[in-house]
């Protein structure tokens, strides 16, 4: 007879996991869109000196004060209204566990599927409003027929994995409709697109933007993420939901310096949005390949019958893209990181000739 562990890690183990994606020596990965455009020098230059000035016998103090002077420097809001992290998804993770289960999530698909993975384990109930095949744009008056009925909205914009973000009055138009349902607007790629929502947070008392370091700023590996919100749940959540030290020394100062070199690290958002532009303009002209317009520093396409012969001939070029397949009525789907030009010109050339081999 089981007891009631067991039957609760058989029910876990049935949960789709997060597959973490596989570093092959000498490959190209544009699989996780991760910033490998900003220079890997300016990165390990930043962490030795981060280093030589930590003493790792203490715990962080004052690492803590100047990420958040750094955070409200950047952001330009004061750090009351902000909370970090070990990365947002551990954000996602707190938020979720104290919201307890039973109640109702409504959200758009396809989108983050880590965040979907995490309702079920918290016992929520996920409803899901799928975006137009044909633009990815969401259904305004289908998505509040939902979430009127819900707890919780989430809302990915830029969404993962299409790329898009979505029209800014139809969101605040949902986010004035909806002030007594908890929304979390996860933004983890809007330095590549064309506005945030973090200044409206500050004004509602159920608006959560998340944000995090991991995508523009090139610390993936760090783990840090951070979330603007109103002054009360940012407070309680620093004091009494966050653990005391979520963040190691080294991560919140290297975090700390990147910040404060935000213009060079700008430089390399602005050749991203040219390149994803170019890349785009290119995967637009090819037959037989549908490819959606982004506003993150990747891009969504559909390869139908060639997806395939796709994969194959990236595999030869040891270049590694997050294949899904079919998603949500679209078939043969990949997503691909916008890298540097000679990379991107790499993975264009690749494609091309799948594409044309099997048209030959």
């Amino acid at each position: 007879m089981k007891n009631w562990l067991s039957e609760k890690l058989d029910k876990i183990s049935k949960f789709d996991s997060y597959n973490r994606p596989e570093k092959n020596k000498g490959s190209l990965k544009l699989d996780a869109n991760e910033n490998f455009a900003l220079k890997k020098k300016f990165i390990l230059e930043i962490a030795l000196r981060a280093a030589k000035g930590t003493d790792l016998r203490e715990y962080p103090l004052d690492q803590f004060k100047e990420i958040y002077r750094q955070l409200a420097k950047y952001t330009g809001i004061s750090k009351k209204y902000l909370a970090v992290g070990n990365g947002s998804d551990q954000i996602i993770e707190l938020i979720l566990s104290i919201v307890g289960k039973g109640h109702r999530v409504t959200l758009f698909t396809p989108t983050f599927s880590y965040f979907i993975n995490r309702c079920r384990l918290h016992e929520l109930t996920v409803d899901r409003v799928p975006l137009s095949r044909e633009n990815n744009t969401l259904h305004k008056m289908e998505f509040l027929q939902s979430a009127k009925q819900s707890d919780i909205v989430y809302i990915c914009s830029p969404n993962n994995p299409t790329g898009n973000q979505f029209d800014k009055q139809s969101i605040l138009e949902i986010v004035d409709s909806l002030k007594d349902k908890l929304i979390l607007l996860d933004e983890a790629y809007v330095e590549f697109a064309d506005y945030s929502l973090t200044p409206i947070a500050t004004k509602y008392d159920n608006v959560i933007v998340l944000r995090t370091l991991s995508k523009a700023f090139g610390l993936a590996g760090a783990r840090v993420g951070y979330f603007v919100a109103n002054e009360r749940f940012a407070q309680i959540f620093r004091s009494s939901i966050q653990s005391p030290y979520p963040l190691n020394s080294l991560s919140l100062t290297i975090a700390g310096i990147v910040l404060s070199q935000y213009n060079y690290v700008n430089k390399t958002i602005k050749m991203i949005k040219e390149e994803r532009t170019r890349v785009f303009d290119k995967l637009a002209r090819i037959k037989g390949i549908k490819a959606f317009e982004s506003d993150a520093n990747f891009i969504f396409f559909e390869s139908f019958n060639k997806y395939e012969a796709i994969l194959k001939s990236l595999k030869k070029e040891r270049l590694v893209v997050k294949a899904f397949g079919n998603i949500e009525g679209r078939k043969g789907c990949i997503r691909v990181t916008i890298g540097t030009k000679n990379t991107n010109d790499k993975f264009l050339e690749s494609i091309e000739k799948a594409v044309h081999k099997q048209n030959a």
